[in-house]
């Protein structure tokens, strides 16, 4: 054996035992922040990618850059909850043209 890898052997065996003897910490997300996500796969009708490129470019004049994802997320976050989806869904249906 070479002095050198005898060196390398005690350096690594040091790191090895000094590992050992640190404590294991847990990583933790803070609590109000769920940080896991699902992926999704969806399909878009043409006006939809319309509706989806307006808003990009709205965003893109008040300086903020955001891809697909980030513009459909901000959609979801910024739709209102109301009697008025009945009516786009039936849009959607009828664009659609499967039995729903």
């Amino acid at each position: 054996m070479t002095k050198g890898k005898t060196l390398q052997d005690r350096l690594a065996r040091s790191l090895d035992q000094a590992n050992k003897r640190e404590p294991k910490q847990k990583l933790q997300a803070p609590r109000p922040v769920d940080r896991r996500c699902s992926k999704l796969s969806i399909s878009l009708f043409s006006g939809d990618l319309a509706r989806l490129n307006a808003i990009r470019d709205y965003m893109a004049k008040r300086g903020h850059r955001l891809s697909t994802s980030q513009v459909i997320k901000l959609a979801l976050r910024s739709a209102a909850i109301s009697p008025d989806m009945d009516a786009a869904l039936d849009a959607i249906r009828a664009e659609d043209g499967r039995k729903w």
